[in-house]
């Protein structure tokens, strides 16, 4: 949900963005339990959606950052740090992930106690593996032509360069521009009822993935609410819009990064 804090956030960024950004960053964790260098059943599908969502060919560098808490020894520490680091390492290469691209594995040690309340919070928090990938430019077109005047009902258009956080229904910053030159556009377009339509990759059809926001599963969902949330913040009138999440039920056929899409369906025609 884009609530009023969301959207104030990117109220801010919108001003400030003008230019593309040279260089993109996903940046997740994935956490441990206690003595432990391998990821439980449920981190690893944390850990298998993240990956599935990581446009391969676009990535420039993987650093990988290995932690423990505040119990134990110094240097078994370090040495389980370091454990936990090349175990997400291994989990890369056994998904076919091109680990040339790490220019950076380190454990890091201990992490100390913040402050004395939510002592177990804490140091399962600290048990973790933080994993920044690192992309090449993007370049953005400016949506000139995403609406012409001879669309159809049913016709569908789909939004190119709209990303958001792996497995989550954050826009990423570098999104914002763009979302704003096709808000303009849809305002312009005023003969248009239009449905935002979210889709996921990687998945059978009639299921989704869950929102690591939200904890619940209605990612393909979530992201064309956001759309749907930006798009009536910005003055598009609620009365034209709608939007639903797809999961993944409709691939391209074109591989899972063009699966992984917003679209817009002419739903209606004003006249």
């Amino acid at each position: 949900m884009l609530n009023k804090g969301c959207i104030l956030i990117l109220f801010c960024i919108l001003l400030s963005a003008r230019v593309v950004f040279s260089q993109t960053q996903k940046i997740t964790s994935f956490f441990f339990e206690t003595d432990l260098s391998v990821l439980d059943e449920r981190q690893k599908e944390a850990f298998r959606q993240f990956a599935s969502e990581l446009d391969t060919k676009d990535i420039t560098s993987i650093s990988i950052f290995g932690y423990c808490d505040d119990r134990g020894r110094k240097g078994y520490n370090d040495t389980l740090s370091v454990k936990r680091a090349n175990y997400i390492k291994m989990l890369l290469e056994e998904l076919s992930i091109n680990t040339d691209k790490v220019k950076l594995l380190t454990g890091n040690g201990k992490v100390n106690l913040a402050n004395p309340q939510n002592v177990i919070e804490q140091r399962a928090y600290n048990r973790r593996v933080d994993l920044v990938i690192g992309y090449t430019l993007k370049t953005f077109n400016n949506g000139d032509n995403i609406l012409s005047d001879t669309l159809k009902v049913g016709d569908k258009i789909v939004l190119e360069n709209i990303l958001f956080e792996n497995s989550r229904s954050v826009l990423l910053q570098e999104s914002i521009p763009v979302l704003e030159r096709i808000t303009k556009i849809i305002k312009e377009k005023k003969q248009y009822n239009i449905a935002i339509l979210g889709h996921i990759c990687c998945n059978p059809p009639g299921r989704d993935v869950k929102d690591f926001e939200t904890g619940e599963y209605n990612l393909s969902q979530a992201r064309a609410k956001i759309i749907y949330d930006y798009l009536i913040y910005k003055g598009v009138e609620a009365k034209r819009l709608s939007y639903k999440g797809m999961m993944a039920n409709f691939p391209l056929g074109k591989g899972e990064k063009a699966d992984r899409r917003v679209e817009l369906q002419i739903t209606g025609i004003n006249k």
